[in-house]
């Protein structure tokens, strides 16, 4: 009897590992590799030990790709740890690549840190 309750914590503590593994690795490491990010699975779990919004980060970078603006990760998630908007920081990238206006991941971060609309800021400048 003892083996068997054992044996069951140890299979209900595997299977909810797999779980969490599911839900927060696999599942946005799936939407980015489809979408052509390369993330490895150790990259979002330090994301998650930061405190980063991993989905939301994955989501933006996604959006970016899509939209032919190439970003870094590293730069996107530095943006969301020291204060920033990273929804901003893409929306302002995404707009000046629609418009051909130079805009530098570095260039839209500050002006997010500046607490600027990125998008209308380039707008004025349009």
């Amino acid at each position: 009897m003892e083996n068997f309750e054992i044996n069951t914590i140890l299979t209900l503590t595997l299977v909810l590992i797999i779980l969490l593994w599911v839900v927060l690795i696999f599942g946005p490491w799936l939407r980015a590799l489809l979408s052509g990010i390369r993330i490895t699975h150790t990259e979002m779990l330090l994301m998650r030990f930061r405190n980063s919004p991993v989905n939301s980060i994955i989501n933006e970078m996604v959006r970016a790709r899509k939209a032919g603006v190439l970003v870094n990760r590293d730069e996107i998630e530095a943006c969301h740890l020291s204060g920033g908007n990273v929804k901003n920081v893409i929306d302002g990238l995404v707009f000046a690549k629609a418009h051909d206006f130079k805009l530098t991941t570095k260039e839209a971060l500050k002006l997010d840190l500046q607490k600027r609309d990125i998008v209308n800021y380039l707008r004025e400048k349009i």
